[in-house]
């Protein structure tokens, strides 16, 4: 695995939730065919109507309002 080292500004009082959700999507990219794998394992378990692109929709939103709810 390669290492990559990113400097960027970011406004006062984010600096350690935007290295933690740095850090967060970094682990996502890592393990993404392991999580793909279980997923696909997973398949047809879950009982909804929702679309798999609904539930990574979904997913997403969560992990932003909680960024965003962060002081």
């Amino acid at each position: 695995m390669g290492e990559v080292v990113i400097q960027v500004v970011v406004p006062d009082g984010y600096e350690k939730t935007f290295k933690k959700e740095v850090e967060e999507m970094a682990k996502y990219l890592r393990n993404r065919e392991r999580l793909k794998k279980k997923m696909e394992k997973l398949f047809g378990v879950l009982k909804t109507d929702k679309t798999w692109k609904g539930m990574k929709r979904e997913m997403y939103e969560g992990r932003l309002a909680r960024y965003l709810d962060s002081p």
